[in-house]
This record gives structure tokens, C-alpha cells and sequence, in this order.
């Protein structure tokens, strides 16, 4: 007598272990207890004030092909009430673009004659009381008060990296690269300078130059080639300790506050780093994690934001793979619990986090295609106006190698969605009909199976599958 067997997939994440079944890949899916759609990429829009919900855009300013830098100030003016947020955009033009968010104003306007030969850092800080914003690409350093015109200074050390921490500017410099600069009264402009209110912090030999500087945990950290050291400042002095020492290179860029952790990848995979014990974390895309400098991360909430290029294994070309393009996905990873959504076809430059008093968003700029947008990370699972093709696999599911009698598919999922029975080297294709149950009726033999579910529509979630099958015992039941 044949006794039937059925073989369910009730979760897609791995974390049932006494399921049979384990994914193998994803993109453009986020596997959980369900396969849900993954977020995408939309145009950013933006509400033209804080009681007026109408929603805008920014369009690129004339003479201006392509946004390639942005980042973000929030000050407070005396006569305001409310906080300003200003967004400052960097063009392919070289000039730097300025839009106040929240204020009624949905253009780009050129910010003076400010002019860069590289996408500049950005900090902003008090002056005298005055707000004011230091802007620096590595070779010019300019001080905009905001009611004032720009200026540069000159004769300074090129800063590469700053932060702001108990009152105190930090900055990483050009040269010399393994010193810290610092200034007890935030003058950027006597960067270079001894005196009773700035000076140098020497850090340890052997970690190579200081890239970043990220106030964390009450104290300041600095990234730096192979390792991080830590600054602290406690009665008016400092004190310098090691607290990583890596045998591989960091990724400065990657480095960025999540929670109560600070994130960062290495040619040798994601690490993290609690203000005690730096912990890798093994997690299954970084096996096909291609190394690059155009590597780039950011944090909202509790989510880490890491743009990357990821070899998939296959000859599929989705959306930005079309063409030249520097990433290839975009990693979110929720550091609650670790679990992770892939985003596939986008080539992004530049996330920036925009927190105001009544949204967030993270923002977006690209390396290649849609280079002439800003967008943001929604939800639903697209790249502005085309859908994006999902798609996920588990591994080989049986650990004999018994012949078995397939019968039955039972798909619960919306329509629109295609599952591929992979058994030994044959395959065949089913697509759902109907949203929720979906029921298909065939006999295959094979040995070993694999399924692979895949959709091009926006909305394509998938709660339940599952597989009836016999097994083929003595040749009793043979292949007709």
C-alpha cells in the first residue's frame, strides 16, 4: 500500500529547524514565516511644510545631468520655531545644491559659488552662536554662515572625515593621517593649529591611517585601515586605547551607528561592535559578497543600510545589470533580530537618513542608472516605475536518493506567482491562478527535488507550499 507524504514549507528563513527545507538564495523577496515582497526604490517626495501634506520632488537643476552626492543638516534658529532641515545636493556640474525641507520651497537653488571638484563632507556647528556648516571635498574647506556668503580658509590640513562630541570637533586629516585633530572652542578654521583650545591626539602604530571619526557610546571611535581605536575625553583630557585590531581592511564607509551597536564591513564580512567586544557575523549573502571601495552603508532606526555588489551565480541581468554599474544590491539588515532582505538591480551611490519631527526616509543617489533621481526606500517591491523580478530557491530537499512519485502542488500565494519543481535534471513550471489556494495535479518521478518560486508583479507574497509525494518502494511503483 502507498502511504502519501507531504512535504511543507511553512517558513522561508530558515529558523524552523525541523523543517527539511532551507533556502538556498533570495532577492527582491524578504523570507520570513512568509515570502514577502522586499522594499524598493521610488522617487523621493517630500511635504512642502509641516501643516501643508502636499508632496513634491526635486527635479535636477538646469545644466545638471546627474545628482551625485547629499547630505543633511538640522539647525535651530532663534527666531524659528521649528527645526530647518536643509538638504544640500551635489551635481555632476560641481556646485552644490541647496532645498529646505518642510519651507514651502520644492527647487534647487546653487548654493553661492560653491563649486567642488568631488562630492564634499558636511558638518554643521555654532559659530559665535550662529549657525554655520563646514564643507570639505579633500582639497578646499568652506564656512557657510548660513546668513552670510560662503568663504573658504585657507592654509588648513585637508579634513576628511569630522564629528561633533560633548562640544568638541574631531577631525581624521589628509596628512598627517594617523592624528587626530580636535578644537575645544569648534573653530575649524585654525585646524593645524597648537593651542590652549585645539591641538593633535597621536593614535597608536600599526593600524594604519584614520579614515572616519564616530562619536559612539559616549566616546569617540576611530576607523582606520586595520582597526579602530577609541578616543575618550574625561576632565578635560584625553585618553587613547585599541579596542580592534584586524588582519583585514575596513571599509570606512560602512562604518555607521545602528542601535546600540556600530556596523562595518571588512574584506572578510560584517562585523559589529557593542562599546566592549567586536563580534563577526556570519550571515549567508556575504559568501557572494564581490570586495569593492564603492561599498557604502548608513543606518535608520534599527535597520542597517548597506549598498554592495553581489555575484548571484547566474546569467540573469535584472534592471541595473543591464549596463555598467558599480553595486548590484542593496542589503537591509535589521540588527533586532538579523534578518535580512536583498534588494537586486540597483546601483546605488549614497544613502542619507532624513529624520524630521514628522517622517523619515532614507534617501537615495545612484552610480549609473537613474543617476538623474533622488529617491527613497519604500516598501513595495519596485525601482521607480518597473516592478522587481523576486526570486527564491531552496536547497536540494531529500537526503536519500530513493525514487519518489510527485502527485500534488498546493500553493498559497497571490497570483501571478511561478513555482519551478527542479527533480534530478528535469523541471516543469506551474503559475497560480487565483490569490490564495492554489492546487496543481501531476505525476513525476525523480529522486532529489528543489523548488524555486519567482514573480514580476508588485505584489507577490507567499505564505504556504507544499509538495505530496510517495515513495517508490522495490520498484513496486514504476515510472508509466
Amino acid at each position: 500500500m502507498k502511504h502519501k507524504k507531504r512535504l511543507e514549507i511553512t517558513r522561508f528563513d530558515n529558523e524552523n529547524k525541523t523543517e527539511e527545507i532551507c533556502f538556498d538564495k533570495f532577492y527582491n523577496y524578504m523570507p520570513t514565516n512568509k515570502l514577502k515582497c522586499s522594499v524598493g526604490v521610488k522617487n523621493a517626495e517630500f511635504p512642502l511644510g509641516y501643516d501643508d501634506p502636499t508632496l513634491y520632488s526635486l527635479t535636477l537643476p538646469e545644466g545638471v545631468t546627474k545628482f551625485q552626492g547629499l547630505s543633511l543638516f538640522k539647525q535651530k534658529f532663534p527666531n524659528i520655531e521649528k527645526d530647518v532641515y536643509r538638504l544640500l545636493v551635489y551635481g555632476n556640474d560641481r556646485k552644490v545644491y541647496l532645498n529646505q525641507v518642510l519651507r514651502y520651497s520644492n527647487t534647487l537653488h546653487w548654493l553661492y559659488d560653491m563649486e567642488f571638484e568631488s562630492e564634499p563632507i558636511t558638518l554643521a556647528y555654532k559659530k559665535q552662536d550662529n549657525d554655520a556648516i563646514i564643507i570639505s571635498d579633500g582639497k578646499q574647506m568652506k564656512i557657510w554662515e548660513t546668513n552670510y556668503t560662503p568663504y573658504t580658509v585657507h592654509n588648513t590640513p585637508i579634513i576628511t572625515d569630522m564629528c561633533m562630541h560633548e562640544g568638541l570637533l574631531f577631525c581624521c586629516l589628509k596628512e598627517p593621517a594617523f592624528k587626530i585633530w580636535y578644537a575645544t572652542d569648534l573653530n575649524p578654521e585654525k585646524v593645524g593649529d597648537i593651542n590652549s583650545y585645539s591641538g593633535y591626539i597621536t593614535l597608536p602604530d600599526g593600524l594604519g591611517n584614520a579614515n572616519r571619526v564616530i562619536t559612539f557610546d559616549e566616546n569617540v571611535y576611530v576607523i582606520r585601515e586595520y582597526g579602530i581605536s577609541k578616543i575618550s575625553y574625561i576632565q578635560k583630557s584625553f585618553t587613547v586605547s585599541e579596542v580592534y585590531s584586524s588582519n583585514t581592511q575596513i571599509f570606512a564607509n560602512t562604518a555607521c551607528v545602528c542601535g546600540n551597536l556600530l556596523l562595518f564591513m571588512t574584506t572578510d564580512g560584517l562585523y559589529t561592535f557593542n562599546g566592549a567586544r567586536v563580534t563577526k557575523n556570519e550571515i549567508n549573502f556575504l559568501k557572494n559578497l564581490k570586495i569593492n571601495h564603492s561599498m557604502t552603508a548608513s543606518s535608520l532606526a534599527s535597520k542597517y543600510y548597506l549598498a554592495c555588489k553581489l555575484d548571484f551565480e547566474d546569467e540573469k541581468q535584472i534592471l541595473c545589470e543591464e549596463n555598467e554599474c558599480v553595486n548590484n544590491a542593496l542589503i537591509v539588515l535589521d540588527v533586532d533580530d538579523y534578518s535580512y532582505e536583498i534588494v537586486r538591480g540597483v546601483d546605488i551611490k549614497k544613502l542619507q537618513p532624513l529624520k524630521t519631527d514628522i517622517f523619515e526616509k532614507m534617501l537615495v543617489v545612484f552610480n549609473s542608472a537613474n543617476a538623474d533621481k533622488i529617491g527613497e526606500i519604500v516598501e513595495n517591491s519596485v525601482c521607480f516605475d518597473a516592478n522587481l523580478p523576486k526570486f527564491w530557491s531552496s536547497q536540494q530537499i531529500f537526503a536519500s536518493f530513493e525514487t519518489k512519485i510527485f502527485t500534488k502542488l498546493v500553493v498559497d500565494a497571490d497570483k501571478d506567482v511561478e513555482i519551478k519543481l527542479i527533480y534530478d535534471d528535469k523541471e516543469i513550471t506551474f503559475t497560480t491562478y487565483q490569490s490564495g489556494i492554489n492546487e496543481f495535479m501531476f505525476k513525476l518521478f525523480g529522486k532529489q527535488l528543489k523548488l524555486e518560486i519567482s514573480s514580476n508583479q508588485e505584489n507577490a507574497n507567499v505564505n504556504k507550499v507544499y509538495v505530496d509525494y510517495y515513495d517508490c518502494w522495490c520498484g513496486r511503483f514504476k515510472k508509466v
